[in-house]
């Protein structure tokens, strides 16, 4: 069986905030990860050109990689397969995968136009 590419394991292992099997502490070290990608407050501001970048290549995929490492052996051999594991009797649902990205949507959009109203300041 052959392993899945990181780019297969990335939404696995965002659809596993929503499993009741995945431990709390994996959960929060995912959305701390997530949380740090998109907050604009940063270890190193990214308004310096290229270096501050780099706090985010580095700690997210560290929380994610944190976060993947936590999991149950059944659970990771379970993301780490080539063809995902769908049980024919339950349904998927992905109501739970739109509803975070309208929020992640939202929250963009408040944290673009701060708290005058304006996206852009002159």
């Amino acid at each position: 069986m052959a392993k899945a590419s990181v780019w297969a394991i990335i939404p696995r292992l965002l659809s596993s905030l929503f499993r009741s099997d995945v431990p709390l502490r994996s959960k929060a070290l995912l959305l701390l990860g997530l949380v740090y990608l998109i907050s604009p407050i940063d270890l190193v501001p990214d308004v310096i050109v290229g270096i501050g970048w780099i706090d985010d290549l580095i700690i997210v995929p560290l929380l994610g990689w944190l976060s993947f490492r936590g999991l149950p052996e059944a659970t990771q051999d379970n993301m780490v397969r080539d063809e995902p594991v769908i049980d024919a009797a339950k349904p998927v649902s992905r109501k739970w995968l739109y509803l975070v990205i309208v929020i992640a949507v939202i929250v963009a959009i408040v944290m673009l136009t701060g708290p005058d109203g304006r996206m852009f300041r002159n």
